[in-house]
């Protein structure tokens, strides 16, 4: 198989365990947060509207009580050329205690969303009942948990003000340039502040 056939599912497959949740009436299966799922359309293809999204929806009563939801998603390719394919469900308008559900467009437009989403391979770990095996699931809390401790050690620090820097020199100056160096990256600091740290370290 073509490596470059999978290089959008390979990117977005697995799903992050912070946005997911159980649900166990009736069957038991795995829910991703819909908003979650915007988002990481967002990284992929960019601004909903602009880089990707739904059009043509068209919402209809199939029967009494059920109500039927198409639309074409499309997105941007790496080429920049529009795709597209049909998505669709459908969803009961009344509980089974006849009660009205006033969520039903909403409910059913998600749905068709979620698995327009998935066929591009959007969390496919869940589809493909991966989420099932604890194991996975722990494999991906802990996967997932040391990338947020790197974007939290690479973000950048608080601004460098003149008191730190004062401090930090005269700290230098008194034998703690250690202690210096160890500080030195919680913070952002101008190019003069650095250059001037680094002299003095020397």
């Amino acid at each position: 198989m073509n490596k470059d056939n999978m290089k959008l599912w390979n990117a977005v497959e697995k799903t992050n365990p912070k946005y997911t949740k159980q649900v166990g009436f009736g069957r038991k299966f795995t829910s991703i947060n819909a908003q979650y799922q915007v988002m990481c359309a967002t990284e992929q293809f960019g601004a909903m509207g602009d880089g990707w999204g739904v059009s043509d929806e068209r919402f209809e009563m199939v029967c009494e009580g059920l109500l039927g939801y198409q639309a074409v998603f499309w997105w941007r390719g790496d080429d920049q050329q529009v795709k597209t394919f049909t998505i669709n469900s459908s969803i009961a308008t009344h509980s089974k205690a006849g009660k009205l559900d006033d969520e039903c467009y909403k409910k059913v437009s998600t749905d068709a969303l979620t698995k327009g989403l998935s066929k591009l391979g959007f969390n496919a770990d869940v589809f493909l009942g991966q989420w099932d095996d604890n194991r996975y699931v722990n494999q991906m809390k802990k996967e997932f948990s040391d990338k947020s401790d790197k974007k939290e050690k690479s973000a950048p620090g608080t601004k460098m003000t003149a008191d730190v820097f004062n401090l930090m020199m005269e700290a230098i100056k008194k034998g703690k340039g250690d202690k210096v160096k160890e500080r030195m990256s919680d913070y952002t600091m101008t190019k003069v502040q650095k250059d001037k740290l680094t002299k003095a370290l020397a």
